[in-house]
């Protein structure tokens, strides 16, 4: 995970003149205390979710994308799928349907925001390890990224809403995922031993982890042989320290002629079928099969 050194400095200067009028160096104690878990909540959002989907919260997701210069709308994924998968968001991070939030969302802005922050359920997801496995076949953007962020988003909260402050979080592409662990793996074997990364082992460790973009690329038996060897401990580890893991497919997982534990191994196959794990299509069953519903 990054420093928030410097964007903590920025969002303390930021929110001292938002809240206060003032400089950081005139507030209060108590002033600063107040402030601080918001500035830190900001800074671990800047330096975790990519940039351009730091601010999005589930009111955002519905289906379509919006024309910022005309505020047009299109739409990306049928209404059925848009409303599927809100209301499985929602019962992930605040156990409450859509609908609940939708009707305190007429109270206005102040009254949706706090009903979400009492319902927050971010705390049971870490504790119990309950992963998220977000998929859809489709060449354009369809939301599997915006709901990732959403859901780290919440996580991150908690460090102000609920006072977890001991947690970890991070982000990475898959591509870069499977360098490290590869890198590691050659160098261990080269020059004896078991030294991780710095980076690697924030993946292995870390509270919250999204794994983004992993694509589905046939190789040869040998070749996924050798790779589902490199990746099968590091999601099997995971996976038994019961660390929620958010996994962004950019294919249909339910397609029956592609076969997870020879290319990924073991352990995303156990994350994939175990009963702690939530699956959400973005995605017409195009295979018509339910095998992951």
């Amino acid at each position: 995970m990054k420093s928030i050194e410097k964007p903590l400095k920025v969002y303390i200067e930021r929110y001292a003149e938002k809240y206060y009028s003032r400089k950081p160096d005139k507030l209060t104690k108590e002033e600063m205390a107040d402030m601080l878990p918001i500035a830190k909540w900001a800074a671990y959002v800047d330096i975790t979710i990519p940039d351009g989907f730091g601010n999005y919260t589930i009111l955002d997701f519905n289906g379509y994308a919006i024309n910022k210069k005309d505020n047009s709308k299109t739409i990306t994924i049928p209404k059925a799928i848009a409303k599927r998968a809100r209301n499985l968001i929602c019962r992930y991070c605040y156990n409450v349907p859509w609908r609940n939030i939708a009707e305190k969302k007429k109270q206005g802005q102040k009254a949706v925001q706090e009903y979400l922050r009492t319902r927050s359920v971010m705390g049971k997801r870490h504790f119990d390890g309950n992963n998220i496995v977000i998929y859809g076949e489709s060449k354009k953007p369809i939301g599997r990224t915006m709901l990732a962020s959403i859901v780290m988003n919440e996580a991150i909260k908690l460090r102000h809403t609920k006072h977890v402050i001991s947690h970890t979080y991070d982000w990475v592409d898959f591509s870069h995922l499977f360098r490290e662990i590869e890198r590691s793996m050659m160098d261990n074997d080269h020059k004896g031993g078991d030294n991780d990364s710095k980076d690697l082992i924030g993946y292995k460790t870390c509270d919250w982890l999204v794994i983004d973009n992993i694509q589905k690329k046939l190789r040869s038996e040998k070749q996924n042989t050798l790779y589902s060897d490199f990746l099968d401990s590091f999601f099997h580890g995971r996976y038994e320290s019961e660390l929620p893991t958010i996994l962004v497919f950019k294919f249909d997982i339910r397609d029956k002629l592609f076969d997870f534990e020879k290319t990924y191994g073991i352990g995303l196959s156990k994350m994939l079928e175990s009963d702690r794990t939530i699956k959400i299509p973005l995605s017409e069953d195009l295979l018509n099969s339910n095998d992951y519903e």
